[in-house]
């Protein structure tokens, strides 16, 4: 069992105190069970024992905008939830929404990984388009209501696009953004002293999960490594013959392993 913890902020960073919080189980096979909390004075909500899955939660708070997103949780992937409320009291009323038949769309940009905000981020939505502020938070206003695609662009972040529903009523949104996993390939060879060039036997060498045997020359090799250190592991007739620790960087990485004997 796990906890969900997080905390609210506007978007000037204030904590968002005795906010109420909806924790749901989308994979609860009763249609999913409802918890609800309130926020701390420091803004802060939790859940405790709470199985992996998952989950929607909403939150709601007088004189902001309502909050809904949707996350899975693993023992895994421990994090605290950050979460920016934007405040309603600088709306214009829906009547005016109502007779032009457009909406309002606010909301924040963060790293899927962190969930730190995004800042610089281009948000569009057809031929509007706006940048994200420091805390992530972007507004686009009088959109023509119905489906519509919005696109978000930033460098270093997957490029995203879904489509999205605008009401004449203003909506608040939470986009996340994937991080560019930066990749290398990896060029190895194996020599055994004593050992002709051109003598060597098939060794399995396994390096980040993923398995590559060498050639008669006792070369090896392995694309889309993301960077790290990673332990490398050489074995020989069911036998450990290597074990080291190397480092992976963007790019072409290459390495040369020396084995006294098989």
């Amino acid at each position: 069992m796990l906890p969900v913890l997080g905390e609210i902020k506007d978007l000037s960073g204030r904590p968002v105190e005795n906010a109420r919080v909806s924790l749901i189980n989308e994979g609860d096979e009763t249609g999913g069970s409802s918890d609800i909390t309130y926020t701390d004075e420091k803004g802060v909500f939790h859940f405790i024992n709470k199985s992996e899955g998952i989950y929607s939660v909403a939150v709601q708070k007088e004189g902001y905008l309502p909050y809904q997103d949707t996350f899975q949780s693993t023992a895994r992937d421990r994090r605290v939830f950050k979460i920016c409320l934007t405040k309603s009291d600088s709306f214009e009323p829906e009547v005016i929404y109502l007779a032009k038949n457009t909406g309002n769309l606010y909301g924040s940009v963060i790293c899927d990984e962190s969930d730190e905000p995004v800042a610089d981020a281009v948000v569009s939505i057809g031929d509007k388009f706006v940048q994200t502020g420091e805390q992530g938070g972007f507004k686009l206003e009088n959109i023509g209501v119905g489906p519509k695609i919005i696109k978000i662009q930033k460098n270093g972040y997957e490029k995203l696009e879904k489509e999205i529903i605008v009401s004449i009523k203003t909506q608040n949104v939470v986009v996340r953004l994937n991080k560019i996993v930066k990749y290398a390939a990896i060029a190895g060879r194996v020599k055994i002293r004593g050992k002709k060039d051109g003598e060597c036997p098939p060794i399995k060498v396994y390096l980040a999960g993923k398995t590559s045997v060498t050639d008669y020359r006792g070369t090896f090799r392995f694309e889309n490594i993301a960077s790290g250190n990673y332990p490398i592991i050489l074995i020989y007739n069911k036998k450990e013959v290597y074990n080291d620790i190397i480092k992976v960087e963007k790019g072409i990485s290459a390495f040369e392993i020396l084995l006294e004997k098989l």
